[in-house]
């Protein structure tokens, strides 16, 4: 009989009536009654019980598994039944090689991640189709046609098509999902060890279960989520790579947990631990098994353990019970099974037995009482992650299967749906809409001529009718016809579409997006990725882009560029950022010098990896040779000291490499290598490092033992180390932002000696756009941190909130530091940052940058990448001097949180109307917004405010901004109605990638969790224009031109029907033939707008990119407007009424058709008017196309000849099958003149009124594309006639300045500037040349000069001749650029910088309030982050005062048109504002030229 110990461990609660009632109780004792029967039943057959287990085993003994039994399974039955009874407070895992967890109910390691099994395809697949309003419908007629007294078609003719639109759909589904299982069959089957109480064993993973003990050898991946034991290197540490779980490739290091390291050891003392840490008793028994149990029970002996175990959980269900006496083995608790990656809160218990470690007094006391020692995530290894160099580990499965935190973090992305495929649902709504008021119409018809006329047509004999067209019962008469006509008109809804739609976006995401060979980063062999087809078009239409700084627009390269010490700074270079900001300030900076002082040559770039920093009195050791030497030995101390660094290779300064989670933390290693502290080793309880002496004659290997590790996050943002020196003394080593590390100084009357100046570097260095980091220091006394650290290991062995108990702890040791110095470090821009975010704007969108700097870093940032430029004005939010206040105790913190609201309530009134101005003015304007004053902007009261705001600026920067921020200003932009593109690289700016439309992530530096997040992925962010102005802009007016055909097609033929049907009086008589009906839609009219999807380009790709404005029309939708769709409804149902009547009451008269003077019949008057609608759609699509190649002519031209061929096969094939289209095309209507005359006449009639449209509208009112046509027709012609180089580049600047004025200008205002005259007649573009001239942005001018490729977006020019020729053509394009200072696209009002008035938005922000309401409910704070910081400090407000004084100098003096304000009164109406005093001086200006 088993033992029930494990199974019976149950907390007092765990059996009240909350969690589980009377009646939950009663029906499970019930549940188990029935297994203990079926349990007795089934093992009463021993043979019919067994089966073949399969299991893999390495030589060595083991024990012979278990063979699975039906009973077994039912004993499983069991367990499930009564698995709530036993969950308690925290998980529970004994470790063991039995059963004793089998009563706790954890799930086992196979995993399923299927959406389908061979049960639930079917049902479950055909509800996923049919969920379509266009499949349910048609699901609908294919039902009602199988009575054949209402349809007036044969059923094949509707089932055919749906089941092949049904199957392709579904087969696509089971071809994924066999994928799918194909993958889990691969993870379950895969081999691994586990210790089955002799020895390992090799099992597959599915066998695993919650409590074995695993051993996983290198290079293999971990079965499950593990609590490491053991590793043969030394403190049990292993090496880790987490690249298939987040995507990071660095190595991480996993500690074994504290005194289990024999389980690690070879041979006797190894297997001896194992077995004591299972509970192994030396006869073989297990904790799971009970004295005098049989090893091989026979059948009754199995029936009676089953029944005795039954009858316990019988008992279990009817009483509580105390828990029973504990396992021998170890056990762990833990928290339950959660989706957070890089936590865990546990305890594990260790027999004294397995236990190796250091004893208290407390445990001398009493040695059986188990060692329990906590558990921390560096102690856990997760599935998803493998071993690295590290020969094998040991470890306890806790997590297995689904319980895994990789896969309670498989949860599918939110679904995602572009504004077109919403849209177009709405238009099958009304299509379907339409087609009931049709319906309704041939009922009313076909009921009053049966009630009224049908006596007088003798001939139909209608009185001896059945009930369809019964004269005595009209209202039944409509129902039917109602019916039939449901089914006749089912033409009108577009079976068809959504399965060409998906097969275009595929062939867009697939060959023509990931394959694009500009879109791939060779440095790093990246290409891009459309990780969903869904959101092609999407890409098209957007109007803001959210996006992340750090490895975003910058490299996230991390190199160590200055310092600050003792008051001094240190540190020659100067940044990109400062020479891009200079250079766009009119004062190019010199550039870097090339040879050193000595005459010796410097090398560009970095001196190494991660370090870039040059200064002769502090390298080569000068450093120690000053005043402050002492404070520069604890500074380097401090960055080889407090990190998380992992060196690999030998240990010496030329070979080491060194695996660091960031890489600013790899910076600072490397920098104190180069300054003589070298980090050489690290173990689990101390790290190795060389240091030189105080004379600097030698140098040493000094040990820190490290205590305790107070670990960074973006709540604390400071990490700190606990270290007992090679001194002996105890040192808590601290760095982190500057805003916490100064508070947390130790009180020196008049300020700490080098505060101030370090302050006042850090803001220089954050001018300069570099990254800051305070270093600080405390020495601690051997009672202070005792006393200390007793607290602190009570609050890491807890098991509820530790975190927060744990940042307690911090918060009372990390105080009273002593500032030692700051760091600097350059992350530099990546290339074509500049140019991309120019072009963005230009085409009208807007961006907004999301980033944790300082305001000052942002705004030289925003400047270097063309974010804020000289021609914008810039409106800054900030409540600084507040901030000082507080920091200085002058005001209450609720006094701060009252006047800080109020004074960012005031400054985003007058930015709006700052706002109004400048679009008065038609100049852009943006806005910086500090980190605390965003922290109220996005409370409830002031979000449609700031969010106004927002909307009528061309950029926006927010700074200090936390990851629950960013998600939210996402949510709040998304709510405005604009189309959002989120941006980014790493694990924080994933709820913003996902908040967004569409999600970008950049595969860089931090890992992969952005781009596993995201909807498209690529490597830089330079990408990003030709995504949205080439890829974007063409997948939009694709897919909108395709789906607005789709409707007018099938419009235009099933009015043809409505219009015979109402002819025969709503009888439901058809004109075509059924096959040729069912075809229709599939092989006669679908190939060409295949083709319009795949392949049409409007101008091409380089126009794309010279004339950005283009990308507007997809910001306005104005390919798929309802004026758009209204007009492609009136153009088909023009083409329905002409076919009709031309062919009726024209063609097909009453006259003889043929030459013996026969007429003809009713199916060759069918295949007339149906020859008419097929040519009519066919060249309609002729019409449509702007870049014809083979594919649009094969399927042109071939889907005409299908129809012919079709018409030709049918009229010669058997009756049986042809119907009534037997010897119709062949021998009766292909031999008449007047059809094959008759054709022509009907398809010109009917695409006439489309071609004058088209025609007029280019003539007179020229969209922006069709002036770039003609440009790009006149520099063809121009290179194809061999022009002299003056002329083309004449006539070319002339047209290209058309096409610009016409792009810049938008569609509604073409015509004024450049598409005719006053008059009204059409002009040329050359005459429009003369009017409005423009050029390629000053980022581009270079490029524009010789990009021949296209691939710099610039403008095709000859060669570069001497003379006449070059002069000419040069001061052709300077007179250009010179007006397109003054009056061109550069200081336009951008399509996205509309401001929305406050009132629209007030009780509009939907994803804005659901946000917050989740956040609410999972306590989260949004300004949490920006409340425990401050900007400046109390010490620094001199530097902070100073900073803001300067604001106008980094924000461009005549550009910044709002200072802070720390008061929250209301500026003066009547006063002069700086608004007023600046525009007075553009009018003078402007009067005086």
């Amino acid at each position: 009989m088993q033992n029930l110990a494990g199974f019976s461990r149950l907390r007092p609660h765990t059996l009240d009536s909350k969690l589980a009632p009377e009646g939950v109780i009663t029906r499970r004792a019930g549940f188990l009654s029935f297994c203990a029967f079926a349990t007795f039943v089934v093992d009463a057959f021993p043979a019919a019980s067994r089966v073949r287990a399969r299991v893999r085993v390495t030589p060595g003994p083991m024990a012979s598994p278990e063979k699975p039994s039906i009973g077994r399974t039912l004993s499983s039955m069991a367990t499930f039944a009564s698995s709530r009874v036993h969950e308690g407070e925290n998980r529970v895992v004994h470790v063991t090689t039995g059963d004793a967890n089998i009563g706790y109910h954890h799930k086992g390691n196979a995993i399923s991640t299927g959406k389908y099994n061979p049960a639930t395809f079917f049902p479950k697949g055909l509800y996923e189709q049919f969920r379509r309003v266009a499949n349910l419908y048609f699901l609908s007629v294919a039902i009602i046609s199988l009575f054949d007294a209402i349809s007036p078609i044969k059923p094949y003719t509707i089932w055919s098509p749906l089941c092949l639109v049904v199957g392709l759909s579904m087969a696509k589904e089971a071809v994924e999902d066999y994928q799918r299982h194909k993958q889990d069959h691969e993870q379950n089957t895969s081999l691994t060890e586990r210790f089955d109480g002799v020895s390992m064993t090799q099992c597959e993973w599915r066998d695993i279960k919650a409590g074995d003990i695993v051993r996983v050898v290198r290079d293999q991946s971990f079965p499950c989520d593990l609590v490491l034991l053991a590793s043969p290197l030394d403190d049990a540490v292993c090496y880790v790579e987490t690249k298939n779980l987040d995507g990071e490739t660095n190595l991480k290091l996993k500690r074994g947990v504290e005194g289990c390291g024999a389980c690690g050891a070879r041979g006797e003392k190894g297997v001896k631990a194992l077995k004591a840490l299972a509970g192994v008793i030396d006869d073989g028994r297990t904790n799971g098994d009970v004295p005098n149990a049989p090893t091989a029970a026979t059948s009754s002996t199995r029936s009676s353990s089953l029944l005795a175990r039954t009858s316990s959980l019988l008992r279990s269900t009817s009483r509580r019970q105390e828990p029973a006496v504990d396992p021998p083995g170890a056990r762990v608790e833990c928290e339950h099974p959660n989706n957070s990656l890089y936590t865990f809160t546990g305890n594990l218990d260790v027999p004294r037995a397995a236990y190796d470690g250091p004893l208290t007094e407390d445990d001398l006391a009493d040695p059986t009482r188990k060692k329990k020692v906590s558990l921390v995530p560096y102690n856990v290894l997760l599935r998803g992650s493998s071993l690295r160099n590290t020969e094998y580990v040991f470890g306890v499965a806790i997590y297995a299967g689904h319980d895994t935190k990789v896969m309670m973090n498989s949860s599918a992305a939110p679904s995602k749906r572009s504004q077109i495929e919403l849209g177009m649902d709405r238009v099958v709504l009304l299509m379907l809409l339409l087609l009931l008021g049709m319906g309704t119409v041939t009922a009313i018809v076909c009921g009053v001529w049966i009630k009224d006329s049908s006596r007088r047509a003798w001939y139909l004999r209608t009185s001896e009718a059945d009930m369809v067209f019964n004269p005595s019962d009209a209202p039944l008469v409509g129902v039917v016809a109602f019916l039939t006509s449901y089914v006749l008109y089912g033409y009108l809804i577009p079976i068809s579409l959504y399965v060409s739609l998906e097969f275009v976006k595929v062939m867009q995401a697939a060959v023509f997006i990931n394959r694009d060979r500009r879109l791939y980063h060779a440095e790093t062999d990246t290409p891009m990725r459309a990780r969903t087809s869904n959101l092609n078009e999407e890409l098209g239409m957007v109007h803001v882009v959210l996006s992340d700084k750090t490895g975003t627009l910058t490299c996230n390269s991390m190199e160590f560029f200055k310092m600050s010490i003792a008051g001094g700074s240190y540190g020659a270079g100067v940044t990109e950022i400062e020479r891009a900001v200079a250079k766009r300030n009119g004062n190019p900076l010199p550039p870097p010098p090339t040879v050193d002082a000595r005459g010796n040559k410097i090398k560009s770039g970095p001196i190494e990896p991660g370090f870039n920093f040059r200064d002769d009195r502090v390298e080569d050791g000068a450093w120690m040779r000053l005043p402050d030497k002492d404070v520069f030995r604890d500074f380097f101390r401090v960055l080889a000291v407090c990190h998380t660094v992992i060196p690999e290779g030998e240990p010496t300064p030329e070979t080491v490499c060194y695996q660091a989670e960031s890489p600013d933390e790899s910076a600072f290693v490397v920098a104190a290598k180069r300054f003589g502290f070298f980090f050489r080793a690290r173990h689990t309880s101390a790290i190795e490092v060389d240091e030189p002496s105080h004379d600097g004659t030698s140098t040493s290997t000094k040990r820190f033992e490290i205590l305790n590790i107070l670990e960074f996050n973006s709540t604390r943002k400071r990490m700190s180390v606990i270290a007992r020196t090679p001194e002996g003394s105890i040192v808590l080593y601290c760095k982190g932002a500057d805003s916490v590390i100064y508070e947390r100084l130790g009180f020196v009357a008049g300020g700490q000696a080098h505060a101030a100046a370090t302050q006042a570097h850090m803001d220089d260095y954050a001018a300069s756009g570099l990254r800051t980091l305070c270093l600080a220091k405390r020495e601690l006394s051997e009672s202070e941190y005792a006393s200390w650290n007793e607290t602190y290991t009570a609050a890491a062995q807890s098991l509820e909130k530790r975190d927060e108990k744990i940042d307690a702890c911090a918060e009372v040791i990390e105080t009273e530091l002593e500032l030692l110095g700051a760091t600097a470090i350059e992350d530099k821009l990546q290339d074509g940052v500049p140019g991309c975010i120019e072009q963005l704007m230009r085409a009208g969108v807007a961006v907004w940058v999301l980033t944790g700097d300082k305001q000052d870093t942002a705004i030289n940032i925003g400047q270097a990448c063309s974010l804020l430029r000289e021609d914008m004005d810039v409106h800054v939010i900030n409540i600084n001097d507040l901030i000082k206040l507080e920091s200085d105790r002058a005001i209450s913190k609720e006094d701060f949180d009252k006047r800080g609201r109020a004074s960012v309530a005031a400054q985003i009134k007058k930015g709006i109307a700052a706002c109004d101005d400048c679009s008065a003015r038609e100049r852009d304007m943006g806005v910086v917004i500090d980190g605390r004053s965003l922290a109220f902007a996005l409370e409830p009261t002031l979000a449609p405010d700031f969010l106004s705001l927002g909307t009528g600026c061309v950029s926006v920067v927010c700074c200090r901004v936390s990851p629950l921020q960013k998600a939210l200003v996402t949510g709040l932009v998304k709510d405005s109605g604009k189309i959002t593109l989120a941006i980014g690289d790493g694990a924080n700016d994933v709820g913003m990638i996902q908040a967004a439309h569409i999600g970008v992530g950049i595969s860089g530096q931090e890992g992969m969790q952005a781009v596993m997040a995201s909807d498209f992925a690529f490597a830089q962010f330079r990408f990003l224009e030709r995504l949205l102005l080439v890829h974007g802009r063409y997948n939009y007016k694709r897919v909108s031109r395709m789906v607005t055909y789709f409707f007018y097609k099938n419009i235009a033929f099933g009015l043809t029907l409505f219009a015979y049907n109402l002819e025969t009086r709503a009888s439901g008589q058809v004109v075509y033939n059924d096959w040729l009906m069912s075809a229709f839609n599939i092989f006669f009219v679908s190939l060409p707008v295949l083709a319009l999807g795949c392949f049409d380009q409007d101008v091409n790709q380089k126009s794309c990119v010279q004339f950005p404005h283009l990308y507007k029309q997809g910001q306005e939708n104005q390919c798929f407007t309802t004026k758009t769709q209204l007009f492609w409804a009136l153009n088909a149902t023009y083409v329905s009424v002409v076919t009709y009547f031309f062919v009726f009451y024209g063609v097909h008269a009453g006259e003889a058709d043929s030459k013996d003077g026969h007429a003809f019949g009713l199916w060759e008057v069918g295949t007339t008017m149906y020859t008419g609608i097929v040519l009519t759609i066919n060249l309609q699509m002729a019409q449509m196309i702007n870049y014809w190649t083979w594919v649009q002519h094969c399927a042109i031209w071939g889907s005409i000849l299908i129809w012919y061929a079709c018409n030709a096969i049918l009229s010669d094939t058997d009756r049986y099958w042809s119907t009534y289209s037997f010897q119709i095309f062949t021998p009766t209507v292909a031999p008449t003149p007047k059809y094959w005359t008759a054709t022509p006449l009907i398809v010109f009639v009917a695409l006439l009124p489309d071609l004058i449209v088209r025609a007029s509208r280019r003539l007179f009112r020229p969209e922006a594309h069709h002036l770039v046509q003609e440009y790009e027709r006149l520099d063809k012609r121009l290179r194809a006639s061999g022009a002299r180089e003056d002329e083309k580049s004449g006539a070319g600047a002339e047209a290209l300045a058309a096409a610009e004025a016409g792009a810049a200008a938008g569609p509604r205002t073409a015509a004024a500037s450049g598409g005719a005259t006053e008059a009204g007649t059409p002009i040329k573009p050359s005459q429009v040349g003369a009017e409005v001239h423009a050029t390629p942005p000053p980022s581009r001018q270079k490029s524009a000069a010789g990009d021949e490729d296209g691939d710099g977006g610039g403008v095709r020019r000859a060669s570069e001749d001497e003379g006449e020729t070059d002069s000419r053509r040069s001061s052709a394009f300077s007179s250009r650029r010179s007006s397109l200072d003054r009056k061109g696209p550069g200081h336009r009002r951008r399509a996205s910088a509309e401001r929305i008035d406050v009132e629209q938005l007030s009780g509009n922000l939907r994803n804005y309030e659901g946000m917050l309401r989740a956040m609410e409910k999972q306590g989260l704070d949004v300004g949490a982050q920006a409340r425990r910081g401050t900007e400046h400090s109390a010490v620094g407000a001199s530097a902070a005062a100073a900073s803001r004084a300067s604001t106008a100098t980094h924000s461009r003096d005549s550009s910044v048109i709002s200072e802070p304000e720390a008061v929250s009164e209301e500026p003066d109406p009547a006063a002069p504002t700086d608004v007023d005093e600046k525009k007075k001086e553009e009018d003078e200006s402007r009067d005086a030229s």
